[in-house]
């Protein structure tokens, strides 16, 4: 499904895998001159200049541009961005000092990530003898996330903060994994421990069930294979176990990763198996709260939308999980960050009735600090809410000029039902909907149904010579784009968008393409 929404002036495509930010599951290690990726969780330095942008599917290791990690799902490859710090409780004041003298005199930025964003609290230049001890700001003494230290030259170092007062040390002009030091930080050093523990275990079950794969089942060396994987599988399932019950927010970090990974609590299973049961950590067990402190905001959210769109798809499982996601977010601030995302990636691929149903729950929590731009959906009006009122200019002459404007009441539509559709000129997703309007409209003509466009162009003249074709009616536009009073009134944040409005003036459904109008008035017509 392809959307134009007013946040952006050209048309978005479903987000395929391989357009995602590249991205970070874990430490980097510094090789021949470069980094490549390892899957823990330390970091990295680098001698040649590198972006020190920041983005909003940045994943915490250094510059988006160097780490790419493919994330499975099933057989399937999925490029997600996520990453999980834990908050256990309230925590004390605390400071981290640092200490590589090798880059002593180097300006650098200090980053806390709150959602999509990265504050930057703190700048400077690091001192002749290369030692920082940063305490933390008054306003972030119980913060527990990711913290980046970013060294404008290039390169930096990602932190995990949590209630620890620790120090990191490198004497070694060319950090890498073996050179970089944590003392009194029992976060990051479980991460490093962790990690090891749970690869071996996995090569280990890996070479056996290749290995397997190379006898017959009626081969003594099949039964001694098939015992030692039995053994592996359950010494996972162990490990797993204790993974859950350690009270550590790197322990988190580690489900999340495995969550990115593909790798699941047991091992086995098939992709609808690990399919649901990744839904389940996402929307029953992961801590959105802390997620939102991790610069890996976004892309969780974006891989659930993949996650049901590509391997669940079913729409009532679907909300049932956006239910249960936004049931557990703790406070308006994180709920209203969700639902700006949710509501995104629904309207851009189509999920507009899905996006609908959900509205209402929303609305009724209360929860939401806003409702401009795309969280206009969903204070918007409703299937089974009276339309509001069109403010039409004066006849909507098809070259672009504005008469008087007119209110023509939602209600006073004499027809069967007024298929109402917003687009845009120039937008891709409206031209195919425009084209396969015009194919279908008179039979809808025939069958009692009116037509009516309302154009988001802010160019008449451009509006005038594209309408000029449409065979119906009723077509408008007052100039003012996405901010015109019925773009704003029916709450539509992306084109296209369809209605279906009743002759009482009530809205039967909402859609994103016609071919779901013409299969609902198809059942309900």
């Amino acid at each position: 499904m392809l959307i134009c929404t007013k946040n952006e002036n050209y048309c978005l495509d479903a987000i395929s895998a391989d357009l995602l930010n590249p991205l970070w599951q874990g430490e980097c290690r510094f090789f021949a001159g470069r980094f490549t990726a390892d899957i823990r969780f330390r970091k990295l330095f680098r001698q040649q200049k590198m972006s020190t942008s920041m983005s909003a599917c940045d994943c915490g290791g250094s510059s988006p541009s160097l780490f790419r990690v493919k994330t499975a799902l099933g057989p399937s490859l999925l490029m997600v961005v996520i990453g999980f710090f834990f908050a256990i409780s309230p925590l004390s004041a605390q400071q981290f000092t640092l200490h590589f003298p090798h880059f002593a005199g180097q300006a650098y930025d200090i980053l806390f990530m709150r959602g999509e964003r990265a504050d930057t609290v703190a700048t400077g230049i690091l001192p002749a003898d290369g030692r920082l001890v940063f305490p933390l700001p008054e306003g972030r003494k119980q913060y527990a996330g990711m913290v980046r230290w970013l060294l404008r030259s290039g390169g930096g170092l990602d932190m995990v903060v949590n209630g620890e007062d620790f120090k990191v040390e490198c004497l070694s002009p060319e950090p890498n994994e073996g050179n970089i030091v944590f003392s009194g930080t029992r976060e990051n050093t479980f991460l490093n421990s962790n990690f090891y523990e749970q690869e071996k275990l996995l090569g280990q079950y890996e070479a056996i069930r290749m290995a397997i794969q190379a006898y017959p089942k009626d081969s003594p060396l099949y039964a001694t294979f098939e015992g030692e994987l039995q053994r592996l599988s359950s010494a996972y399932a162990a490990f797993q176990r204790e993974l859950a019950a350690t009270p550590l927010y790197a322990a988190r970090f580690r489900e999340i990763v495995n969550f990115t990974r593909g790798i699941s609590r047991s091992l086995g299973g098939d992709e609808a198996q690990r399919a649901a049961e990744a839904d389940d950590f996402l929307s029953r067990q992961m801590s959105w709260a802390a997620l939102y402190t991790s610069n890996h905001w976004g892309g969780v959210i974006y891989s659930w939308v993949q996650l049901h769109l590509y391997a669940i798809k079913s729409d009532s499982a679907f909300a049932g999980s956006a239910r249960r996601i936004l049931s557990r977010l703790p406070n308006p601030e994180l709920y209203t960050a969700f639902c700006e995302r949710m509501a995104y990636y629904f309207v851009q691929n189509g999920k507009d009735s899905l996006l609908a149903s959900i509205a209402p729950d929303i609305r009724a929590s209360g929860m939401l600090m806003r409702s401009d731009g795309l969280l206009a959906q969903l204070s918007a009006v409703q299937p089974g809410e009276l339309a509001p009122d069109l403010v039409i200019a004066g006849g909507g002459t098809s070259d672009g000029r504005l008469q008087n404007p007119q209110i023509l009441k939602a209600s006073a539509l004499s027809t069967k039902a007024t298929i109402l559709v917003f687009y845009q000129s120039g937008c891709g997703p409206c031209e195919t909907t425009m084209q396969q309007l015009q194919v279908n409209y008179k039979l809808l003509a025939d069958k009692g149904y009116r037509v009516m466009t309302i154009s988001g162009d802010t160019d008449l003249k451009l509006f005038g010579e594209t309408a000029r074709s449409h065979p119906w009616k009723d077509k408008f536009c007052d100039g003012q784009g996405f901010e015109g009073q019925n773009f704003r009134r029916y709450g539509v944040a992306g084109t296209p968008t369809l209605f279906v409005v009743d002759n009482r003036g009530q809205i039967r459904t909402r859609a994103g393409g016609l071919p779901e109008i013409l299969l609902w008035l198809e059942k309900n017509g």
